[in-house]
C-alpha cells in the first residue's frame, strides 16, 4: 500500500514535471488559524515526508551501484555503443 503510494506521488510529479508548470511555495501562515491551516500543515508535512523517502531511495541506490563496482570492478550499467 505504502509502495503504491509513493509510486503514484511520484508519477503526479513527474507529470507535473512535463507539463513545464511550477509549482508555488505554500505559505501556511498566509491561512487564517484554523482547520484549513492544519490542513496545509499536514500536507506540506506529508510532501516533505514523501519528498525525503525519494531522496533516501536514491541515496540507496547509488550506495548499492558503489558497492557493486568495488565487488566486481565494472559498473552496473551495461554501455550502449552508437552506431
Amino acid at each position: 500500500m505504502r509502495q503504491t503510494a509513493a509510486s503514484a506521488y511520484l508519477l503526479v510529479l513527474v507529470m507535473i514535471g512535463w507539463s513545464g508548470s511550477a509549482m508555488s511555495q505554500v505559505n501556511c501562515e498566509t491561512i487564517a488559524p484554523g482547520p484549513a491551516r492544519t490542513d496545509c500543515y499536514i500536507g506540506l508535512s506529508r510532501i516533505n515526508r514523501q519528498n525525503s523517502e525519494i531522496a533516501a531511495g536514491v541515496a540507496q541506490q547509488q550506495t548499492d551501484r558503489a558497492i557493486y563496482r568495488s565487488v566486481t570492478g565494472r559498473s552496473s550499467r551495461k554501455k550502449v555503443g552508437r552506431q
